[in-house]
Parts: C-alpha cells; structure tokens; sequence
C-alpha cells in the first residue's frame, strides 16, 4: 500500500491511499486517519448525464444527504471525481462548513491518464485509489470499503439520479445487506429501478425534515 499527498484545484491537498487488495482497506482507513468504526453513507447516483430539469431536485436530495452525514456524524463514500453528486456534494460540505468525512474512491488507472486536479474533486477529504481500468470498477470496491467503515456500525446507500454504473453500485449494496433508499423524483435510474425488500423510495418533493427523517430510520 503507498499513501501520499494529492495536489488539486484551488490549492487543496488531500492524502489519498493505493490500495491492491482488501487486506489493504483496514491498514489505508489507518493511514489515512478516516476514523471507524463509524456510522457509513453510500452516496451513488449521477456524474454525468443529469438532465436540466433533474438539476434542482438533485441538489436538494444532496444537501439533504450532507446535513444527514453532519448530523448523524457519519463517513461518506463517493466516486470522488468532478462531476454531479459528487461535485455537488463536496460543495455542500464547503458552502455549509461541515466537518463529516467525504471519501472518493477512484480507480488508479484514471489518475494515470489525467493530472488528479483536473478530475478529483477537490472538496473531498480523502481519497482511496483502487485496482481498475474503466468506469464502474469502482462500484464493488466502494461497497466493500463502506462495510469496513462501518464496522458493528449502521450504514446505508443513497442513491440520486444515476445511470447503469448506478445500477451495479445498488447491486453491491444489496449483497452487503445495505439498506438503500433511492430519491425519487431525481430522474433517470431513480425513477425508474424497481423497489425489492431493501430498497426503500424516498419522494423528494417532500420537505427536507421529513427525507431527514426517513433516512434517519437505518442510521
């Protein structure tokens, strides 16, 4: 495992950890100084690809994901690139002053095709690199990673808006036995999967206390 110093946008850096195998995710959350056991918030759903009218109701579900994670002090695992929820939810730690730990996990390959500044988010706190070559080789990873944050903790999968990447990180949540509460009304993949026994719906036309409050169910 080798752990180092990232240099991003607007100054930011930011330790991240190459991991090669899941023996390494304990000794990485160590290094990194994430603190667990904790309390765990999958956060999946669109990079790309969110429709204009989809925009504002995303923003709101995320906004209410990140007052979920500082209320309930909880670790937030994402994709940890530059682009929607993951953008918009590292803004909202900023803009609101939160102190929760946001986590990006991202498969090295990337990193080695682009400069870390120009496609990390630079928002995030942490940031965990992973065995991979495309898209999606991430998703099994976060979903393994969030089971040892959480530890003998709680821990749940939100997902907002998303597309078939969306999908497989649901999938691995499921196999987790990791309750996922999917924000309707976000589009796309949201609106559309199909609910089973641990696969909650989430109107996000309703007002931010009451989607608090549900999420706050499982945690």
């Amino acid at each position: 495992m080798l752990t180092r110093q990232i240099s991003l946008k607007r100054g930011a850096s930011v330790r991240a950890a190459n991991i090669s195998n899941d023996h390494e995710i304990q000794e990485a959350l160590d290094e990194l100084g994430i603190p667990h056991p904790k309390t765990t918030i999958v956060l999946v759903g669109g990079a790309g690809g969110i429709g204009f009218l989809d925009k504002l109701p995303m923003k709101k579900a995320v906004g209410i994901v990140a007052q979920l994670a500082e209320e309930a002090r909880a670790v937030v695992l994402d994709g940890g690139t530059q682009a929607g929820i993951m953008t918009e939810i590292g803004a909202q730690r900023k803009k609101n002053k939160f102190t929760f730990p946001l986590v990006g996990v991202v498969f090295d390959a990337l990193l080695m095709k682009e400069e870390p500044a120009s496609i990390l988010d630079p928002n995030h706190t942490h940031f965990i690199l992973i065995p991979g070559d495309d898209w999606g080789d991430e998703s099994a990873w976060i979903s393994k990673i969030a089971t040892v944050v959480a530890g003998e903790r709680n821990s749940i999968t939100v997902l907002v808006n998303g597309g078939n990447i969306s999908r497989s990180d649901v999938e691995y949540s499921l196999m987790a036995k990791r309750p996922t509460f999917v924000m309707r009304g976000t589009g796309r993949l949201a609106d559309e999967i199909t609910l089973t026994g641990n696969v909650f719906a989430v109107d996000v036309s309703q007002k931010p206390d009451a989607i608090l409050n549900i999420l706050k169910i499982k945690l």
